[in-house]
């Protein structure tokens, strides 16, 4: 059995029967058909026991500009390149597209297939394809915008977990700077509020990127110093009217169109819609759960949806943890929360 502790942000004891590393197409023919778990930095994942299997650390690395006009560049990532590094280098090179994603944790494979997205702006705004090894048939598949199946936080690649190694991701970046600063909520610092303090208008990509890595910053622990997985929880779609009746129980509870966390007046939108989104961490927040510590296992003081884990926490205690809090949400508020974190 091979240690994993070092292979994930949660910093959880745990093993597997064997570990390999992806660094080229010859080690991905290597790969066995069935039983892989595909890691890049482990930050979105709770050991909560063994793997009674190979788990394949992947670090295919490199990146090759695929097409550069007028208004655009199309630049393709190998899955192990870093995520933040990618936006830092988009950044400095002044192109638009993933600015307020910055400082996300994990590699770019994992945030296409997790479709991550942040403060307004979405990484399947930007997806172009990507290509995958399929395990089974031992061929590599292009898969487009359209066969991603794209939704909240999921993909077709999320739901078949196991059955494809990411190996490229290219993604479409604009030349013109299509700034998304609309992302507001009552309880918790917006994205404009920063931008004054930091920069003058009219706001540049690197401002909004400044001011993202700012609050961030600020706001969630560093995996370099504390156990952590990032967000827990999947903020949870209701009913309109289920809506209605919470904004009585939580004060300021905001809701959100069903497909992104866009503030946008609920005039707009709402009587549209028979569905809408919350946020996971209000909830949690209104019911106690932030600074909270049981045992080994907390959630951070400046976020109540971001588990922590402290010397001597094990995957089986922080799973416990995180259910009694979807049992309280579940208790107060007839909401069951869905996990972010893959469970193995």
């Amino acid at each position: 059995m091979v240690d994993l502790t070092s292979n994930n942000t949660l910093r959880l004891p745990a093993k597997a029967e064997k570990l390999i590393e992806i660094n080229s197409e010859a080690d991905i023919k290597k790969l066995p058909s069935e039983n892989v778990l595909f890691l890049g930095t482990g930050a979105n994942v709770l050991f909560k026991n063994n793997f009674s299997g190979t788990v394949a650390l992947v670090k295919l690395g490199g990146s090759n500009i695929i097409k550069d006009s007028r208004n655009s560049v199309v630049i393709k990532l190998q899955a192990g390149v870093d995520w933040h590094e990618f936006v830092s280098s988009v950044v400095e090179n002044n192109l638009s597209g993933v600015e307020n994603m910055a400082l996300i944790p994990g590699k770019v494979g994992a945030a296409a297939v997790g479709n991550i997205a942040a403060y307004g702006q979405n990484q399947e705004d930007v997806f172009v394809s990507l290509e995958a090894f399929n395990l089974k048939s031992k061929k590599t598949e292009v898969f487009t915008k359209n066969d991603m199946e794209f939704s909240y936080r999921e993909s077709i690649l999320k739901k078949k977990s196991g059955e494809y190694l990411v190996i490229s991701v290219t993604y479409k970046l604009s030349k013109t700077a299509h700034l998304e600063l609309s992302y507001h909520a009552s309880r918790h610092a917006s994205l404009l509020p920063t931008l004054r303090e930091i920069a003058k208008e009219p706001y540049t990509v690197r401002d909004v990127f400044n001011a993202v890595v700012k609050m961030r910053t600020e706001k969630l622990p560093d995996p370099k110093n504390i156990g952590t997985a990032g967000s827990f929880f999947k903020n949870p779609l209701i009913s309109k009217n289920h809506y209605f009746s919470l904004k009585s129980l939580v004060s300021g509870l905001q809701a959100y169109p069903p497909e992104q966390l866009k503030y946008e007046v609920e005039s707009t939108w709402l009587e549209k819609t028979d569905v809408v989104k919350v946020p996971a961490g209000r909830l949690l927040d209104e019911l106690g759960w932030r600074d909270k510590k049981i045992g080994n296992v907390g959630t951070f003081h400046n976020h109540a949806l971001t588990v922590v884990t402290y010397p001597g926490a094990t995957g089986r205690e922080v799973y416990e943890f995180a259910e009694n809090m979807r049992a309280d949400v579940k208790k107060h508020f007839e909401i069951d929360l869905e996990y972010e974190v893959v469970i193995v």
